[in-house]
């Protein structure tokens, strides 16, 4: 008898721990989503009308060059891929879907790269890093996902604002030309980068 309530007690423990784990992921997740809305509203605050999310750059334009900073020190000149495919994306660690996004870029990247003529340049909106200490954020975050590609920090805002990055991720495909071909709000998968880069004159 006494086993038996021994048993009872420990199945109910574990049930317990299992639904406060499903309540904390729950929890997170929440939180995720609720930081996304938040970066929205914030974004467009000056901005009237859902029109905002398609205002900025667009196919056909010639995107701005800018300089940003790898972790590792390497100079990030846009200008400097003329000639290549590029997909430029706009990220930060605490976005949903570009957690999602990801993996998918980095294997589309380790198996299209050289073949494709492609580079890929994912910005992070370091500014925006939620809670300070961005970089670290950005160093744990690229670790975890084991990211090959480059990643150039925007620690002051400034490209995002000369892109006028309201949704994230946000992602330009640029031509061997320089010219914006493609814009996508939302995250992509390897499929959909495929097919994408390989449009791309």
């Amino acid at each position: 008898m006494t086993k038996k309530i021994f048993g009872l007690t420990l199945v109910a423990l574990l049930a317990g721990i299992l639904i406060v784990n499903i309540i904390q992921d729950a929890r997170a997740k929440k939180d995720d989503i609720a930081e996304q809305e938040k970066y929205y509203i914030n974004s467009s605050d000056e901005i009237e009308g859902v029109e905002a999310l398609n205002e900025g750059l667009t196919e056909g334009d010639i995107p701005p060059d800018f300089e940003l900073m790898t972790l590792d020190g390497e100079k990030i000149r846009l200008s400097d891929f003329n000639g290549k495919k590029v997909i430029l994306n706009f990220w930060a660690t605490w976005c949903p879907p570009c957690r999602a996004e990801m993996p998918h870029m980095e294997n589309f990247y380790k198996k299209n790269a050289k073949e494709l003529n492609v580079e890929i340049i994912a910005v992070n909106l370091t500014a925006n890093e939620k809670g300070g200490n961005g970089p670290e954020k950005v160093k744990k975050f690229i670790e975890e996902y084991g990211l090959t590609f480059h990643v150039p920090l925007d620690e002051d805002g400034d490209v995002a604002e000369k892109y006028r990055i309201i949704p994230i991720p946000t992602s330009y495909l640029i031509a061997t030309n320089g010219v914006i071909q493609k814009k996508i709000l939302g995250p992509m998968d390897e499929e959909m980068m495929e097919k994408l880069v390989k449009d791309l004159k």
